[in-house]
């Protein structure tokens, strides 16, 4: 009878338990689409009732770091991105995320370190296209230590990983363009132009290194290009 009881406990238990679990999912969801409608108030406290009935739920953590991170909240968002991570070392989306944050802070070693650690774990998922975004954004954070070698090395993997990586070809521009490179500077910004001829960085950079180089033809053609990216703006408004 004894054996009964406790069997029939335990059961209702994990019925509790799964009950619990299902509301914290729910609310999770309903986080999820608050914050793909960009109402980000009501993310956060559909996150925080998910915590709130399950405080060790991963993708709540995340979502509310996530979340607070959009509102320009660095602390709150570390604090939960750290919690997700406690929760879960192996998942690679918290520690790449929180690179972020950490970068928003000025903190770009611990900021390198996550994202090193975010490669590594795409890679062992065989996210090719996520491990290339995170040696993309450790070559920008290279870069703003100054580290232009290890940028120039970092945004180079991001292609490798990633042939058709427009944001990857512009940084590689950059890199080269702060290494004074400006024929490699011009030939990855031309790449960037030719997956994208609306990127307009890429031709602001270039008309800045063709003013440089006193290449007065080039200038102006992108002097150009770039009034009518101003006009189109306008024109939209």
């Amino acid at each position: 009878m004894f054996i009964r009881k406790l069997s029939y406990l335990s059961l209702l238990f994990c019925i509790f338990i799964i009950g619990c679990g299902n509301k914290a999912d729910s609310f999770n969801k309903k986080g999820l689409s608050f914050f793909e409608q960009k109402k980000y108030d009501e993310a956060i406290d559909a996150f925080k009732k998910a915590l709130e009935i399950n405080t060790n739920h991963y993708d709540a953590h995340y979502g509310l770091g996530v979340a607070y991170y959009t509102k320009g909240m660095i602390d709150e968002s570390l604090t939960e991105l750290k919690r997700a991570i406690e929760l879960n070392p192996e998942e690679p989306k918290a520690r790449y995320n929180i690179a972020f944050a950490y970068m928003a802070k000025q903190m770009a070693m611990e900021a390198i370190q996550e994202y090193k650690t975010a490669i590594d774990l795409f890679s062992s998922k065989k996210d090719i296209t996520k491990e290339a975004e995170a040696h993309l954004y450790l070559s920008v954070a290279y870069s703003l230590m100054e580290n232009h070698d290890e940028a120039l090395l970092a945004c180079k993997k991001a292609i490798e990983l990633n042939p058709e990586l427009e944001d990857g070809y512009y940084f590689l521009g950059v890199c080269y363009y702060k290494k004074n490179m400006y024929d490699e500077a011009i030939a990855a910004l031309k790449k960037t132009i030719m997956l994208n001829p609306k990127a307009e960085k890429a031709h602001s950079v270039l008309h800045v290194i063709y003013d440089k180089l006193g290449m007065v033809e080039e200038a102006t053609r992108e002097r150009f290009i770039l009034q009518q990216f101003t006009q189109e703006r306008r024109n939209r408004d």
